[in-house]
């Protein structure tokens, strides 16, 4: 819908309508879409968004791959 915004890392269901803004890194789903689950801890969903590995230059991303697919925010944190 216009003037929707959906958040950093967040992924929106098949089929859904999505009718109110979307958090970052939280599943959606429905009509009208609603919250099924976040992706992850608050604490790890501030620490990617503070992270932004999304922006990095290609090289980083590609060097810092598998650590970018796991669930070691921590660890990414650190690079």
């Amino acid at each position: 819908m216009p003037g929707v915004t959906i958040g950093d890392g967040a992924i929106i269901v098949t089929n859904a309508t999505v009718t109110k803004d979307v958090k970052p890194y939280s599943i959606v789903g429905g009509n009208p879409a609603k919250l099924i689950k976040k992706r992850f801890s608050d604490n790890d969903i501030n620490n990617l968004l503070e992270i932004k590995w999304w922006n990095w230059d290609i090289e980083k991303i590609t060097k810092h791959l598998q650590l970018i697919t796991s669930s070691e925010v921590n660890l990414l944190k650190k690079v």
